[in-house]
C-alpha cells in the first residue's frame, strides 16, 4: 500500500496530478490541482485496486483522506463519487452537512441521488466525531442553484467558503455571483 508520496508535479488535470518522485511518474486523482507545476508538495494517498485498474487518490491533508476512506466504506459510494464529495464542499463543510443530516446536500454531488444520500447521513452521522466540523454549513441551496447556473464544481467550492451562510439565500447567491464574475 503507497500511504504518502513526495514529488515534483510534472502535469495537472482537471481531476488529477502527475507526481514524479525517483524518476517515476504516478498518476493521483485529487479533489482539485493542489499547486502549481514544479512545485514539490507530499500528498497522503489511499490506493484503490480493482481488477481492471490501480489507482492513487491523493490529498493534502491525512484528515481528507480519512474522511475519503470513511466515505468509500457506504454502500453505493465508489472512489470516484466520494472524490466528487471533496471537490464540492470543504472537509469542514461536508463534515457539518452529514453531522447536521442534510442529505439535500449531499445529494448536490454529481452522481449522488437521494437515496445514496440518505444512506451516507444515516451511515456516517456517528462517524464524524474525529472530524472538525464548519460553524455555518454550505447552503445546499446556494449550491443547487450556482450548479444550475452552469458555473463548474472547482469555481462553486472556491465562492462558497467566503460567503457568509447566514445571510438570507438570495443575498448569498448575489455575492456569489459577483466573486465568481471576478
Amino acid at each position: 500500500m503507497i500511504a504518502r508520496i513526495t514529488g515534483t508535479i510534472v502535469d495537472t488535470t482537471e481531476r488529477a496530478v502527475v507526481l514524479e518522485t525517483a524518476g517515476i511518474g504516478y498518476l493521483i486523482f485529487t479533489p482539485f490541482p493542489p499547486a502549481e507545476l514544479g512545485t514539490v508538495i507530499t500528498l497522503h494517498t489511499h490506493m484503490v485496486i480493482r481488477d481492471d485498474a490501480q489507482e492513487l487518490y491523493g490529498f493534502i491533508t491525512l484528515a481528507e483522506k480519512m474522511l475519503f476512506s470513511t466515505l468509500i466504506g457506504v454502500s453505493g459510494v465508489g472512489p470516484k463519487t466520494a472524490l466528487q464529495m471533496l471537490t464540492l464542499y470543504t472537509l469542514p463543510d461536508l463534515v457539518r452537512a452529514i453531522k447536521d443530516g442534510d442529505a439535500k446536500a449531499v445529494s448536490m454531488v454529481p452522481g449522488i441521488g437521494k437515496k445514496t444520500a440518505e444512506k451516507v447521513v444515516i451511515d456516517l452521522k456517528d462517524k464524524m466525531e474525529g472530524f472538525t466540523a464548519a460553524e455555518n454549513g454550505v447552503s445546499s441551496d446556494l449550491l443547487e442553484a450556482l450548479l444550475s447556473l452552469g458555473y463548474k464544481e472547482q469555481a462553486i467550492r472556491v465562492v462558497v467558503s467566503n460567503v457568509d451562510g447566514s445571510l438570507p439565500l438570495t443575498k448569498q447567491i448575489t455575492i456569489a455571483l459577483q466573486l465568481l464574475g471576478k
